[in-house]
Protein backbone atom coordinates (compact mmCIF):
# COMPACT_ATOMS: atom_id res chain seq x y z
CA UNK A 1 0.00 0.00 0.00
CA UNK A 2 1.38 3.35 -0.83
CA UNK A 3 1.86 5.84 1.78
CA UNK A 4 -0.97 8.18 0.68
CA UNK A 5 -3.36 5.35 0.71
CA UNK A 6 -2.32 4.09 4.15
CA UNK A 7 -2.97 7.44 5.80
CA UNK A 8 -6.29 7.90 4.14
CA UNK A 9 -6.62 4.36 5.28
CA UNK A 10 -5.66 5.44 8.78
CA UNK A 11 -7.53 9.10 9.22
CA UNK A 12 -11.00 7.23 7.70
CA UNK A 13 -10.40 4.46 10.89
CA UNK A 14 -9.63 7.19 13.27
CA UNK A 15 -12.96 9.24 12.44
CA UNK A 16 -14.82 6.05 12.44
CA UNK A 17 -13.52 5.54 16.03
CA UNK A 18 -14.42 9.07 17.15
CA UNK A 19 -17.75 8.81 15.54
CA UNK A 20 -18.20 5.10 17.45
CA UNK A 21 -20.15 4.75 21.15
CA UNK A 22 -23.05 5.86 22.41
CA UNK A 23 -25.64 8.95 21.72
CA UNK A 24 -28.73 8.96 24.02
CA UNK A 25 -29.65 5.37 24.09
CA UNK A 26 -28.43 4.23 20.72
CA UNK A 27 -25.09 2.96 19.38
CA UNK A 28 -23.99 4.89 16.15
CA UNK A 29 -25.38 1.49 14.38
CA UNK A 30 -28.70 1.72 15.62
CA UNK A 31 -29.03 5.41 15.36
CA UNK A 32 -27.75 4.53 11.44
CA UNK A 33 -30.71 2.22 10.92
CA UNK A 34 -33.45 4.76 12.44
CA UNK A 35 -32.08 7.79 10.68
CA UNK A 36 -33.19 5.55 7.19
CA UNK A 37 -36.55 5.19 8.82
CA UNK A 38 -37.04 8.65 8.87
CA UNK A 39 -38.93 9.34 5.66
CA UNK A 40 -40.74 5.93 5.04
CA UNK A 41 -41.34 2.70 6.01
CA UNK A 42 -38.98 0.09 4.56
CA UNK A 43 -37.93 -3.33 4.57
CA UNK A 44 -35.75 -5.86 6.35
CA UNK A 45 -33.76 -6.64 2.88
CA UNK A 46 -33.83 -2.60 1.75
CA UNK A 47 -32.44 -1.30 5.21
CA UNK A 48 -29.80 -3.96 4.97
CA UNK A 49 -28.58 -2.98 1.64
CA UNK A 50 -28.99 0.69 2.49
CA UNK A 51 -26.60 0.20 5.65
CA UNK A 52 -24.60 -2.10 3.83
CA UNK A 53 -25.00 -5.00 6.78
CA UNK A 54 -26.92 -8.28 6.61
CA UNK A 55 -30.31 -8.98 6.90
CA UNK A 56 -29.32 -11.21 9.75
CA UNK A 57 -27.92 -8.33 11.26
CA UNK A 58 -30.24 -6.36 10.80
CA UNK A 59 -33.04 -7.98 12.06
CA UNK A 60 -31.13 -8.50 15.65
CA UNK A 61 -31.47 -4.75 15.78
CA UNK A 62 -34.90 -4.73 14.96
CA UNK A 63 -35.22 -7.33 16.98
CA UNK A 64 -33.87 -5.37 19.84
CA UNK A 65 -35.43 -1.84 19.27
CA UNK A 66 -38.88 -3.07 18.75
CA UNK A 67 -38.41 -4.96 22.17
CA UNK A 68 -37.96 -1.17 23.00
CA UNK A 69 -40.85 0.31 21.48
CA UNK A 70 -38.53 2.17 19.17
CA UNK A 71 -39.63 0.49 16.01
CA UNK A 72 -42.67 -1.77 14.60
CA UNK A 73 -43.05 -4.23 11.83
CA UNK A 74 -46.16 -4.25 9.58
CA UNK A 75 -47.00 -5.50 6.61
CA UNK A 76 -48.79 -3.48 3.95
CA UNK A 77 -52.45 -3.81 3.14
CA UNK A 78 -53.11 -6.58 0.44
CA UNK A 79 -49.71 -8.11 1.25
CA UNK A 80 -49.21 -9.92 3.98
CA UNK A 81 -45.90 -11.55 3.03
CA UNK A 82 -43.63 -8.30 3.00
CA UNK A 83 -42.78 -6.92 6.48
CA UNK A 84 -41.72 -3.72 6.66
CA UNK A 85 -40.10 -1.11 9.39
CA UNK A 86 -41.22 1.92 10.80
CA UNK A 87 -40.64 3.97 13.72
CA UNK A 88 -42.95 4.54 16.39
CA UNK A 89 -43.48 7.77 18.57
CA UNK A 90 -41.37 7.13 20.35
CA UNK A 91 -38.64 5.74 18.08
CA UNK A 92 -38.98 9.72 16.58
CA UNK A 93 -38.35 11.06 20.11
CA UNK A 94 -35.20 8.67 21.10
CA UNK A 95 -33.94 9.49 17.89
CA UNK A 96 -34.57 13.26 17.92
CA UNK A 97 -32.04 12.95 21.29
CA UNK A 98 -29.24 10.91 19.91
CA UNK A 99 -29.26 13.10 16.69
CA UNK A 100 -28.70 15.99 18.94
CA UNK A 101 -26.08 14.07 20.69
CA UNK A 102 -24.29 12.73 17.38
CA UNK A 103 -24.06 16.94 15.89
CA UNK A 104 -22.28 17.60 19.37
CA UNK A 105 -19.69 15.36 18.71
CA UNK A 106 -19.58 16.64 15.13
CA UNK A 107 -19.17 19.80 15.96
CA UNK A 108 -16.60 19.06 18.50
CA UNK A 109 -14.34 16.99 15.73
CA UNK A 110 -15.02 19.75 13.24
CA UNK A 111 -14.01 22.67 15.86
CA UNK A 112 -10.60 22.80 14.86
CA UNK A 113 -11.37 23.74 11.16
CA UNK A 114 -12.43 26.94 9.90
CA UNK A 115 -15.72 27.81 8.45
CA UNK A 116 -14.28 27.31 5.00
CA UNK A 117 -12.13 24.37 6.09
CA UNK A 118 -15.56 22.96 6.97
CA UNK A 119 -17.61 23.69 3.73
CA UNK A 120 -15.00 22.15 1.53
CA UNK A 121 -15.10 18.49 3.91
CA UNK A 122 -18.84 18.68 3.16
CA UNK A 123 -18.41 18.98 -0.25
CA UNK A 124 -15.92 16.26 -0.74
CA UNK A 125 -18.00 13.99 1.89
CA UNK A 126 -20.95 14.75 -0.62
CA UNK A 127 -18.49 14.14 -3.94
CA UNK A 128 -17.37 10.41 -2.19
CA UNK A 129 -20.89 9.72 -0.92
CA UNK A 130 -22.60 10.30 -4.23
CA UNK A 131 -24.98 7.60 -5.33
CA UNK A 132 -25.37 8.86 -8.74
CA UNK A 133 -21.46 8.42 -9.33
CA UNK A 134 -19.88 5.05 -9.48
CA UNK A 135 -17.63 5.18 -7.28
CA UNK A 136 -18.34 1.15 -6.03
CA UNK A 137 -20.95 0.38 -3.38
CA UNK A 138 -23.94 2.73 -2.61
CA UNK A 139 -23.10 5.42 0.00
CA UNK A 140 -25.42 8.32 1.09
CA UNK A 141 -24.96 11.15 3.24
CA UNK A 142 -28.47 10.69 4.91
Amino acid sequence: MDPQSRQMLMALIALQDALGGQYGTLSRPKLRLLLKLTHSSLTISELAERLNISSPGVTQMIDKLQAEGIVARHSPVGDQRTVCVTLTETGRQVLHIAEAAFLTRVQSLLKPLSPEEQENLLTLLKKITDPTMSYGKKMTLS
